[in-house]
């Protein structure tokens, strides 16, 4: 018999062509005044300007430092930025390591947080942070951190190229993949993700052929905001995975999009629903065939060799893993986990 809680957060989501204009208008239904806007470097902070610029008089400044992973030093150099300027309120512009950093110091904080997303990352709609110190990234789940509002403007992605629109991508593909046989999923989380997967796979290959395809851009945004809603439910090895290789400074979503076949194989032995979902929503018998043949025709690295894994961290991933003692679909083992790295590398 079907059984499972369903419980939804409160957020605001404003979706449309040139949204972003109405920044202001939106730090304003939230009463703030002092808004702190947070990129990362270069083309980032470049956005980051231009919202600030929109912001006006509500904006308390520009922190244009966040890095993938959201090491400690930037962490804690985010939050002294955001005490430094008596911040009401955090704007987050750009992908997830924009959206990582403002969660980190509203976590500490309380501030809330606006995202402003230019990628399909998706972290925009959880309340999953994640921090890295040294080899390893620490992450967790906070009411606190989840944005109060989003902006979606496909306009702010017609710039993203191509290798980094799909690995985006399918990191938000992996987010509904997982979902089909996490604990904790539940009739809507499923919907979701049969939808999100359904955009994804109509629109990211035109999305590589013409980045200016605002429609297919609109697509993959909406997609990549229902892939988001469905992490409500509990990360497995897919995502535990993802994190442990992101300890180890890796690319996320690269990391994501490699791994993602071979997990999808391992796990879908003991999910007979959940293939059966993706091979609804995917056409054909071959779930995991099909991830393999999408992402062999995508312009992204193919191998954890190709994105600078090193083969002698095996073991140390596989003992990572082992010690998380994942339970579904299925038991993983250290040996489960060496082989998969060992297939991907």
């Amino acid at each position: 018999m079907i059984s499972f809680t369903h419980e939804v957060p409160s957020q605001r989501v404003v979706f449309a062509l040139g949204a972003v204009a109405r920044i202001s208008e939106e730090a304003e239904r939230l009463s703030l005044s002092r808004a702190l806007v947070l990129a990362t470097p270069g083309s980032g902070g470049r956005l980051g300007a231009r919202v600030v610029e929109l912001l006006g008089t509500r904006a308390a400044g520009l922190h244009a430092q966040a890095v993938i992973h959201v090491p400690k030093p930037i962490a804690e150099a985010g939050l002294a930025a955001a005490r430094e300027t008596k911040a009401d309120g955090l704007v987050a512009v750009g992908g997830g390591s924009a959206i990582g950093l403002a969660k980190i110091i509203a976590r500490d904080t309380g501030l809330p947080i606006i995202a402003v997303p230019t990628t399909y990352s998706g972290s925009e709609a959880t309340m999953i942070f994640g921090v890295s110190d040294g080899s390893r990234k620490v992450t967790g789940r906070d009411i606190k951190v989840l944005p109060r509002t989003i902006i979606y403007d496909p306009d702010l992605t017609l710039g993203l190229p191509p290798a980094v629109s799909v690995a985006s991508g399918m990191n938000a593909i992996a987010h509904c993949v997982e979902s089909f046989w996490a604990d904790g999923r539940t009739p809507v989380t499923l919907a979701l993700a049969s939808e999100a997967m359904r955009r994804f796979v109509n629109n990211l290959p035109a999305v590589v052929a013409d980045g200016t395809d605002r429609n297919a851009r609109a697509e993959c945004l909406v997609a990549a905001w229902l892939a988001g809603t469905v992490l409500t439910v509990s990360n497995g090895l897919q995502h535990k995975l993802a994190h442990v290789l992101g300890g180890l400074g890796l690319p996320h979503a690269e990391s994501h999009a490699i791994i993602l076949p071979h997990v999808t194989r391992f796990n879908l032995a003991a999910a007979p629903e959940a293939e059966a979902r993706l091979a609804e929503t995917l056409g054909g018998d071959d779930p995991a065939g099909a991830i393999t043949g999408m992402l062999e025709r995508f312009p992204i690295p193919h191998r954890l060799r190709d994105i600078g894994f090193d083969a002698g961290k095996i073991d140390f991933v596989a003992g990572e893993i082992e010690a998380q003692s994942i339970k579904a679909p299925r038991r993983v083992s250290a040996a489960d986990v060496r082989q998969l790295l060992n297939a991907a590398y």
